[in-house]
């Protein structure tokens, strides 16, 4: 797994903590680089109700309160267990949202209310396009050679 997908993987645990956690609230998450005696070890995220940070070489994501208590630590297995799960809520809430928008599809065939006739042929007359006329294209000197 690539550095990038693993902070996807990361920011996706952390949204889907909120949306278990706080599913009526809006949150506002911000994401900083966090450094240790100038080390790059992960990133940290904040927002009013918990902080979390992620330690990226032990790929382990622990999520504080506000008064610093450990709420929550995942490891790399764990985390991954928490995407799918978001996916798969994604994924119902969505197969949800498109059965209520779809309109109800008839079940027996719907005979038209009025009669529709055919259109009669038109009774202009076809007209041939004019050709359009061509600047004269100069020649290179090679191309000149070609041709003779």
């Amino acid at each position: 797994m690539t550095p990038s997908q693993q902070l996807a993987r990361v920011r996706n645990c952390v949204h889907a903590y909120c949306q278990g956690q706080y599913p009526d609230e809006s949150i506002d998450l911000h994401d900083s680089i966090f450094i240790n005696n100038g080390f790059y070890c992960g990133r940290k995220f904040r927002c009013e109700q918990f902080s979390a940070i992620w330690f990226a070489e032990e790929d382990q994501l622990k999520i504080h309160d506000t008064d610093g208590a450990c709420l929550v630590s995942w490891n790399a297995a764990e985390m991954s267990e928490q995407v799918q799960e978001l996916h798969q809520k994604q994924a119902l809430a969505q197969a949800e949202n498109s059965e209520q928008t779809q309109p109800a599809v008839p079940t027996e065939p719907v005979e038209p209310t009025e009669s529709v006739e055919p259109l009669a042929p038109s009774t202009l007359p076809m007209v041939a396009p004019e050709p359009q006329h061509q600047a004269p294209q100069h020649q290179t000197a090679g191309e000149t050679r070609r041709a003779a």
